[in-house]
């Protein structure tokens, strides 16, 4: 920031205690830098000494480090959408499974009784995908605010096409359960309407 900004801001003159330096053309080698780094520490008021492609290479390993957590996140967070989507539907249909069993003596095709247990699915999943999405904001800002340190600062804006990706990820998990069930729906036995009460 200019001089007049910092004024502006914090009702003082400035104090520069930084001094940013470009190297000549030749001189910027790494042995060059190390001698010049060396050097600059011998001077009693220099505290310290950086290059910026040190800078540069420690924050993209940073952020590397980041993607691979966030990874790992999604794909969790993928496994445990898919454990409970499984375990409700598995619960819906073994409590259920007279029900279905008379549903099928009726004349129901297997198609159209998985349909009937999809249908229930695909409700709970969109309710689930869009109260997560809004409460995905306020985690977000959470999560970024808490793993922010003094010399890094991560963005904290939220691009439409990250709800619509993870959107359709909730939709593909919830898929992929109706597939695995499928078998279980079609191997409902008809003799269960026999024990049914009614």
């Amino acid at each position: 920031m200019t001089a007049d900004t910092y004024r502006a801001a914090f009702g003082e003159d400035p104090q520069p205690n930084l001094l940013y330096c470009r190297l000549a053309e030749g001189v910027d080698t790494a042995e060059s830098e190390g001698r010049l780094a060396t050097d600059l520490l011998k001077c009693r008021d220099v505290a310290g000494a950086q290059f910026t492609h040190e800078i540069t290479a420690s924050f993209t390993q940073s952020i590397d480090s980041i993607n691979y957590i966030v990874v790992v996140l999604i794909v969790a967070a993928g496994a445990l959408a898919f454990v409970v989507l499984y375990n409700l539907t598995n619960i819906n249909i073994t409590e259920r499974a007279k029900e279905l069993a008379t549903i099928k003596v009726l004349g129901f095709f297997d198609g159209e009784v998985a349909a009937y247990i999809y249908r229930e699915t695909a409700i709970l999943t969109l309710i689930g995908t869009g109260c997560s999405l809004l409460f995905g904001i306020a985690l977000h800002s959470f999560v970024i605010r808490t793993a922010e340190v003094d010399m890094v600062m991560f963005g904290r804006s939220i691009f439409p096409m990250s709800f619509v990706w993870s959107a359709l990820l909730t939709i593909l998990f919830s898929l992929l359960v109706n597939a695995v069930m499928y078998r279980k729906l079609k191997a409902i036995s008809m003799v269960e309407s026999l024990k049914a009460p009614e």
